[in-house]
């Protein structure tokens, strides 16, 4: 490091920077961190990248910091042509604060975009906000927003678009939205500061907020404020993405044009249309027939037929997504933490993987952390033992222990419920399956929370998508008052390791958080983790620039065909 760079450091360190930055630098020098992790924290937490590059060049790696650019290779593009798109159906609405589903998440975020991007390194980037910044403690997060963004109708977005839309997002009863913010952020906590800048003050600190308004916070696109809600799709679904809605026949077929004022730059395609398929095999099928171009996640037994094909590509991603297999903590048959805790022992897990899944797939361990967490804390790995279920079933008064297990109809999720009902006769289970349409999966009454299936069944088995921070699956599953907690477990104890979780902003505290946490919900089984799911997505072979990523989301502003 030259002297010069190491004076600008210092200078930072000394009159700028904030002891969370500070400490991010500390860990770096004490190998705490290593490079990919620090400039994914540095990111999350608006280090400029002039100063993540010193940091790493003072730990004599400045050829990773010189390698550190975001900045993608360019090509020659060829202009023109419709994406042909296929998403898996949603039975729910596509109004962005009652988002729920992987297919809706695919439509309405092609015309929609969200404050900050998280990529496939599980770095933070900006987006609709070009920067943002943490108060001492991560209270408080001030975002300053791009300045020029045009939604679809021309008007310019700002600051009074993102609070009317965060207000909505955290206010409203019915919003999908509280999964993230329950008693993290409210309404009263979104304040206008500038045309330009927007202040979250959160009720209690949060290190990983830039990560929670990303596109894994499925509801959060930002629209015009005059948009009311449940009016979005009838308005046209005006956002700021590369395309615009042209026309639609709802749930089933929907024509995108592109949005010439588009901030990021002219797309190349013409437009997209975008197909919604009952399953995900259909799906597969009219890809093989040449009538789409790019598909939504399909299992690894329906992309088997691509591989090899020259006609296609077959991408592949490891996420945090996983399948919840829920067993309700005050149902009668499941209530003893025993009980379930015999039924995950039932589990094998490697034959799961490498039959169901045919490899697409790591082993999961009945805890919110995927392994690739940096915060995930070394545990016990659950392994299966019929012999020691037997033994829990007897012990809790359950030797003739009978459920169902409701699910719906997505990739191997029906399979997965009939490996279970195998698994569990030789402990003497008997298990029964009921699969639903999406529909009637994710339907529900006025009082959807205490109507839907999917949170209200004794046993349910729903897919959750990746997230590059544990945060939601903690507060909306975990805690005793999230949302979408479908065991309706409650323990305060894992409340309050929870709370403390969510408020470190250094590795090691999480690391020992993350440990407490895991240990409960291993012992009492809310939710069974059997794997994390691998993402696996065929495209056709002139499809150009579409990267794959860790949920359903459709990025298209840069895709073009060949």
């Amino acid at each position: 490091m030259d002297r010069d760079t190491r004076r600008s450091l210092e200078e930072f360190r000394r009159n700028r920077a904030t002891p969370i930055e500070n400490n991010l630098i500390d860990e770096l020098v004490d190998g705490e961190l290593d490079r990919g992790e620090f400039l994914r924290r540095g990111a999350m937490f608006g280090l400029s990248f002039g100063v993540m590059s010193s940091a790493l060049a003072l730990v004599g790696d400045a050829t990773a910091a010189a390698q550190g650019s975001f900045a993608g290779a360019a090509e020659r593009v060829k202009v023109g042509g419709t994406a042909r798109v296929g998403l898996a159906k949603w039975g729910g609405s596509l109004e962005p604060y009652k988002l729920a589903e992987a297919g809706s998440l695919g439509m309405s975020g092609i015309p929609g975009e969200y404050l900050t991007y998280s990529d496939n390194t599980n770095q933070v980037r900006p987006w609709l906000a070009a920067s943002w910044k943490a108060s001492k403690g991560a209270t408080v997060w001030t975002f300053q927003l791009r300045k020029g963004v045009k939604f679809h109708n021309g008007q310019e977005m700002t600051a009074d678009d993102v609070v009317a839309n965060f207000k909505l997002y955290t206010g409203n009863k019915q919003s999908q939205a509280l999964s993230i913010f329950e008693g993290i952020l409210g309404p009263e906590g979104v304040s206008k500061k500038g045309r330009y800048t927007v202040e979250f003050k959160l009720k209690q600190a949060t290190g990983a907020f830039p990560y929670l308004v990303s596109q894994t916070g499925y509801q959060l696109i930002i629209v015009p404020k005059s948009i009311k809600p449940d009016t979005w799709v009838k308005s046209g679904m005006i956002g700021t993405g590369p395309f615009k809605l042209k026309n639609f026949t709802e749930k089933r077929q929907y024509n995108l044009v592109r949005h010439e004022q588009y901030w990021g730059g002219r797309p190349p395609l013409d437009g997209v249309k975008v197909t919604a398929y009952e399953t995900s095999t259909a799906m597969a099928l009219a890809l093989r027939a040449g009538q789409l171009d790019i598909v939504s996640a399909v299992s690894r037994l329906e992309a088997q037929p691509f591989i090899g094909n020259k006609k296609f590509r077959v991408l592949t991603l490891p996420t945090a997504a996983h399948r919840q297999f829920t067993m309700r903590a005050d149902d009668p048959a499941l209530k003893d933490p025993r009980v379930r805790r015999a039924v995950a022992l039932t589990i094998n897990r490697p034959q799961l993987i490498e039959g169901l899944l045919r490899g697409a797939a790591t082993l999961g361990n009945d805890t919110p952390f995927w392994a690739r967490y940096p915060s995930s804390a070394s545990v016990a790995k659950r392994q299966r033992n019929i012999a020691t279920a037997k033994q829990l079933l007897s012990a809790a008064g359950a030797r003739d222990l009978r459920f169902t297990i409701t699910t719906h109809r997505l990739q191997e999720l029906p399979d997965y419920a009939a490996a279970i009902q195998r698994y569990g006769r030789e402990a003497g289970i008997d298990i029964k399956i009921e699969v639903q349409s999406d529909a009637e999966y994710y339907g529900g009454g006025d009082d959807y929370y205490a109507t839907t299936p999917w949170i209200n069944k004794p046993a349910t088995i729903t897919e959750w998508g990746h997230r590059a921070v544990p945060n939601v699956y903690l507060t909306a599953a975990y805690a005793s008052n999230g949302i979408w907690n479908a065991p309706h477990y409650k323990n305060a104890k894992l409340d309050a390791a929870i709370k403390s979780y969510l408020s470190a902003v250094d590795l090691r505290t999480q690391r020992k958080y993350s440990k407490v946490i895991s240990a409960i919900t291993q012992r009492d089984v809310p939710i069974v983790t059997a794997y994390h799911f691998t993402s696996v997505t065929p495209v056709a072979a002139k499809v150009r620039n579409f990267q794959l990523e860790s949920i359903n989301h459709v990025r298209l502003a840069k895709t073009w065909l060949a």
